[in-house]
């Protein structure tokens, strides 16, 4: 870990260009440019909402407009599910840099991770206009909002070390993985509240990292009254994510020295 985070801190401006080019890359050769990091989560936030709002009239739990209760939830679920698809091919996606040159490849994640934060941010301006809307007034407590953030990206980056690792020797990996992020975007609460679930399998949820990201977003950001998950949920979150940190970093280590062969 500590040679990981040394590299990280000795290639950080090679990490700022290359999720630049990144950005960039995603949308070069279209009329739209930029605009679409913006119409296509617009878009999946509009279809969602009716269809769950005004179709199965959803409602969010007492004291929050359903739309800021839900656009929150999306918000860190596109980051999520976006980037660790985006990192889970980096190190494929990147063969040429591998094969031909003595690169950092641990630095990867760490650019898509960087590179998400732009549409993540995009979305967090829609939900401060709502906060502003609604008559949410500011606390100093909402800041926290960074802490989960943080949050995400820890968590992103052990899995992302992991799969992508993993994806240079077992090509299934990706496709596995949008089967479990398909399962797992519906076995947590982002369109759906967890006061469905009976009282009695409710305690099942702290098990999904997710949810307690997701939660810690929705109390700082939609209630007039911040709210923070309680000390047991996160040292659980915790646990579990140092554990995947740690454990993703010690596989691609492994692995590192391998990925040029198998590319």
């Amino acid at each position: 870990m500590l040679d990981i985070v040394s590299n990280i801190m000795k290639y950080r401006s090679l990490i700022g260009a290359l999720a630049l080019r990144d950005l960039q890359s995603r949308y070069v050769g279209t009329m739209g440019g930029a605009l679409w990091s913006i119409i296509q989560p617009a878009s999946t936030v509009a279809v969602f909402y009716f269809v769950f709002s005004v179709g199965f009239k959803a409602a969010a739990p007492a004291g929050s407009p359903f739309i800021m209760w839900f656009i929150t939830g999306l918000m860190v679920w596109f980051y999520f599910n976006e980037t660790l698809i985006t990192i889970t091919g980096s190190v494929t996606g990147n063969a040429h840099l591998i094969k031909k040159t003595v690169f950092p490849t641990e630095i990867l994640p760490f650019v898509f991770i960087t590179a998400g934060i732009v549409p993540h941010m995009i979305f967090m301006i829609f939900v401060i206009g709502m906060q502003v809307w609604y008559d949410i007034a500011f606390s100093p407590v909402r800041l926290l909002v960074v802490y989960f953030m943080l949050c995400n990206a820890t968590l992103l980056l052990g899995l992302g070390w992991l799969f992508s690792a993993l994806q240079v020797f077992y090509r299934d990996i990706a496709q596995a993985l949008s089967v479990i992020l398909n399962v797992l975007f519906w076995l947590t609460p982002i369109v759906w509240s967890m006061e469905l679930l009976p009282e009695n399998y409710r305690h099942l949820l702290s098990y999904n990292p997710i949810y307690y990201i997701v939660e810690g977003y929705r109390g700082l950001l939609i209630f007039p009254e911040p709210k923070l998950p309680n000390l047991a949920e996160t040292a659980f979150f915790w646990i579990v994510t140092i554990s995947i940190l740690f454990f993703g970093a010690y596989i691609f280590r492994r692995l590192k020295p391998e990925f040029a062969d198998m590319l």
